[in-house]
């Protein structure tokens, strides 16, 4: 997954489509161009009405609900929105950028947004804003070092559990990184840490200073992109993109997913998992029915037992055909697993019976799954609440598990369709159920067409921090005839250590009936370590009262405090930083602290071993790190570990400073090819000490050199050749020179390269494949996709990868005649120039009929008779027209790079 999702660009806007979701619901399509490429969104949980979306970009944005809807231009359905925040350093290639969001859990006090951000090619970052009305402000970075290739499988999901703690997850970076046993990665890990960052100290695999890495709490994850916390049980629930198959795992503490050993065949014992949901990733599973008696039927429940292992799992729904007794076939869905080759479904009302043979196919979800929610709002009817959503980028579609009372799923099925694009799901103050894509910058809200009046209720399960508050909000389904009084008031039974502080009387009139208004509860301090629950009931006259079960969160535990996370120290130096508590400890604690990675001239000279008692414990205690001198004149790095076995973990991370004088060494390679037209820029990087000024030799007009930096830049207005020299200096001998030519070229035309569809391949309905890729000099601005030499759709942006209709399967064929057509692809650069790459396919549901090649067929085509997908010979294609397009040649080195290319597209296809 997300493969091209994250490297999808810009797509012009048009009027979207209206998704087709079940009979009694409405779907209302909202858009704008500020929503492009939207990763993910959450509601600010103090019942403002502000749903904020985050941007691959880095860019934070806000919509607000308005009179009960999301506000909008007057007389359209364009979205007003507003800029939050906008991170300014982000790695944006493949799947990396601003991919996940959360609010903390006692946002409505402290206003804390917490991002996960991709910052460089190697390192991901959790950061956190304060809301200060409505803007962005004092940018924190919570935990920094998360891994990264710079590429896919980054993961991005984001959370805060029952606990109190900061959840995340992190794939596999695209190249297993993290998978099986390694307890030393982040990668392919959900992590959890204290709100200040630090590893928590009850995390399942934290050893102190030994080599496991503190924060990882469960593992076995490909790509865990989203993950949500169930409100009513506080379980996690993680959506993890597959290979094979696409997963959905309620993950305990020390849960292991299998990846990469296991996909929807994980073995029992040793921690490992089994996931609730699963699909065929871009397809089904079909199993034989034992020949026989692999169908037997008693007291209304039918056992069906397979030639080999299933993998079904509880809830999903089969198609069985061919058994002998048709009274096994039709839909059914499984309602138990007895074993791996057998499972159950229930047919009350038929006899007993026993047959055999046949086969049993699972559904088609789609392939790639993303951001899932579960429904705790009360605006749909009862029979949701609790239910969880789920889409899938590939299918375009959401699925509805229902579970039974023991939270097993007992039902799943497709719900709707026509979400382009979709990567995110959230339930708003207003109870509607909402989705976001990547492309098209749309917001679809989706409602009861005639609820009937009723209390909607948004946020059933609050959780409150101890000292905290939160929120839920109330509104009413329809307009009143007249006012309505509303009462919130705790239950008998409940803990009083929750009470409201606001909202215990509501008014709504018909005027005001559709906006949310807030309920605010808070949580007393109390000294022990139990959650305290109790019920408020939400009470109007003629309506059904809601009552809203809220927690608290408690978090009693010391943690390590450290007077500092970063040190320099000079060759032959000391420094020195201090260790306390939190808060007081019910029983001595001891610390322990030492180096753990990096540059052996670092070590702890003093305060290896700190004692706290119950009455010294916020004194800081000193440890003082000694960097020894030696022969080399490189700076080094260690990481300190300051550790508290089963307590807490901590990281001090110390920069070597070497004193001795180097004279420079430039370390760069030369960029050496420029186009004309186009900036060109070389960083030089020279180690030297002290700093070296940077300078040219005879510089080219119009060439810069910055003499701090060692950015070089240019704007070349020819083509041709020209030499360069680079001077560096800091006073110590010998200087350093690089000399290199800088070879100009004229802005070549671009090459489209044409992955689906392929030559010959047949292609039918509404859904069809037809994209490709643009390589060029400077890059391509869009590509045309035509069908029989007439334009059919523009695709605009700039990540060089273009589909039509803007993503995967958009491709309408329903409207072309059976038979052979030709599809031709067209990119174009930003200077307008063009490359094209054509296929002749077969439109329809049947093969098309074998057609002798045509002796007028275009010069330099292919027109030979290779046999097509049908076994029949294609046609060659029509002759020329339409945007009369320069297919650049090829030099054989060009063309290797341009087959690796075309070879990792179809590798990816699902992606």
């Amino acid at each position: 997954m997300r493969s091209t999702l994250m490297l999808l660009g810009w797509l012009g806007l048009s009027s979207p489509a209206l998704a087709a979701v079940p009979t009694g619901f409405v779907e209302t399509p909202y858009t704008s161009n500020t929503l492009t490429q939207a990763t993910g969104m959450a509601w600010a949980p103090d019942g403002s009405g502000r749903l904020f979306i985050i941007r691959k970009t880095g860019e934070v944005r806000v919509v607000s609900l308005k009179d009960g809807e999301p506000e909008t231009q007057p007389g359209n359905n364009t979205l007003v929105t507003r800029v939050f925040a906008t991170e300014l350093s982000v790695h944006t290639h493949s799947e990396c950028g601003l991919i996940g969001i959360a609010f903390d859990p006692n946002y409505v006090v402290n206003r804390y947004v917490y991002f996960f951000v991709t910052v460089s090619a190697s390192e991901q970052q959790i950061v956190r804003y304060t809301d200060a009305n409505g803007t962005g402000t004092a940018r924190t970075v919570v935990v920094n070092r998360l891994p990264t290739q710079g590429a896919n499988h980054d993961g991005g999901a984001i959370g805060f559990g029952p606990d109190g703690k900061l959840y995340w997850a992190i794939g596999d970076l695209g190249n297993g990184t993290g998978v099986n046993a390694d307890l030393t990665s982040m990668a392919s890990k959900v992590s959890r840490a204290n709100l200040d960052g630090t590893p928590a100290n009850d995390n399942p695999f934290n050893d102190g200073v030994g080599p496991n890495n503190e924060y990882i709490w469960a593992r076995g994850f490909r790509n865990p992109f989203t993950f949500t916390f169930q409100p009513a049980t506080g379980q996690l629930w993680v959506n993890s993109v597959g290979t094979g198959y696409e997963q959905v795992f309620v993950v305990p503490s020390r849960g292991h997913a299998g990846y990469s050993n296991y996909e929807n065949n994980q073995p029992s014992g040793n921690d490992y998992i089994t996931p609730a949901v699963k699909y065929r990733t871009n397809g089904v599973d079909t199993r034989n029915v034992v020949p026989g008696n692999g169908a037997s039927r008693s007291a209304g429940v039918a056992t069906f037992a397979t030639s080999g292992d299933h993998g079904f799992r509880k809830g999903e729904l089969l198609t069985l055909s061919g058994v002998a007794d048709p009274s096994f076939n039709g839909p059914l869905r499984v309602a138990s697993v007895p074993s791996s080759t057998t499972f159950t479904v229930a047919q009350p009302s038929l006899p007993d019976a026993t047959s055999g043979g046949g086969t049993a196919t699972t559904q088609a979800l789609g392939g790639s799954i993303t951001g899932g929610t579960f429904y705790d709002a009360t605006l749909f009817d009862e029979t949701y609440q609790d239910d969880f959503f789920f889409g899938d980028y590939n299918a375009g579609q959401l699925t509805r598990v229902t579970l039974d009372a023991d939270n097993s799923v007992a039902t799943v099925d497709a719900w709707a369709t026509g979400f382009s694009s979709q990567v995110d799901v959230s339930v708003g103050p207003d109870g509607a159920l909402y989705t976001i894509g990547v492309t098209g910058g749309t917001l679809r809200r989706i409602t009861p067409e005639a609820p009937g009046q009723k209390l909607v209720v948004s946020g059933l399960h609050p959780r409150v921090e101890e000292g905290g508050r939160a929120a839920f909000t109330v509104r009413l389904a329809e307009a009143p005839a007249s006012e309505v009084s509303v009462q919130v008031s705790r239950a008998m039974g409940g803990s009083e250590d929750l009470s409201l502080v606001s909202g215990a009387a509501l008014t709504f009139t018909a005027s005001n009936w559709s906006v949310p208004q807030v309920v605010t509860l808070t949580a007393a301090v109390d000294s022990d370590a139990t959650p305290d629950v109790a019920t408020f009931m939400v009470v109007a006259e003629g309506l059904q009262e809601v009552p809203v079960v809220a927690t608290t969160i408690d978090n009693n535990s010391p943690r390590l405090v450290l007077t500092a996370a970063q040190m320099s120290v000079e060759e032959g130096g000391t420094a020195t930083f201090g260790v306390s508590l939190s808060q007081r400890p019910q029983r001595n604690v001891t610390v322990n602290v030492a180096r753990t990675r990096g540059d052996a001239d670092v070590t702890v000279q003093a305060g290896e071993t700190l004692t706290f008692s119950t009455s010294d414990w916020s004194t800081p205690k000193d440890v003082t790190l000694a960097v020894a001198r030696d022969a080399d004149n490189q700076d080094g790095t260690a990481i300190i570990t300051v550790a508290s076995p089963g307590l807490d973990a901590r990281e001090v991370e110390v920069f070597e400073q070497d004193t001795d004088p180097l004279p420079p060494v430039i370390l760069s390679e030369p960029v050496t090819t420029a186009v004309v037209g186009n900036p060109y820029r070389y960083e030089v990087h020279a180690r030297a000490r002290p700093a070296p000024v940077y300078a040219l030799v005879d510089p080219v007009e119009g060439m810069d050199l910055d003499a701090a930096t060692g950015v070089l830049t240019w704007a070349p207005t020819e083509a041709g050749e020209v030499a360069v020299t680079v001077y560096v200096s800091n006073g110590e001998a010998p200087d350093a020179t690089q000399t290199f030519t800088l070879t100009v070229s004229p802005d070549a035309p671009p090459t489209a390269i044409l992955t689906r569809p392929e030559d010959g391949e047949r292609v039918s309905g509404a859904t069809a494949e037809f994209y490709g890729d643009c390589v060029d000099d400077v890059g391509c601005t869009h590509a045309e996709f035509y069908v029989d030499d007439v334009p059919r759709y523009t695709d605009v942006q700039t990540g060089n990868h273009f589909h039509y209709g803007g993503e995967h399967n958009r491709w309408d064929t329903t409207d072309l005649t059976p038979g052979w057509h030709r599809v031709r692809f067209v990119v174009v650069d930003s200077t307008g120039q063009q490359g094209s790459a054509e296929a002749t396919v077969c439109v329809g549901e049947v093969p098309c009929e074998p057609l002798q090649p045509d002796a007028g067929a275009d010069a330099g085509t292919d027109a030979g008779t290779d046999a097509g997908a049908d076994g029949g010979t294609r046609p060659p294609p029509p002759g020329p027209g339409g945007c009369g397009c320069n297919a650049m040649p090829l030099a054989p080195l060009a063309w290797g790079a341009l087959a690796w290319l075309a070879l990792q597209r179809r590798r990816s296809r699902r992606h």
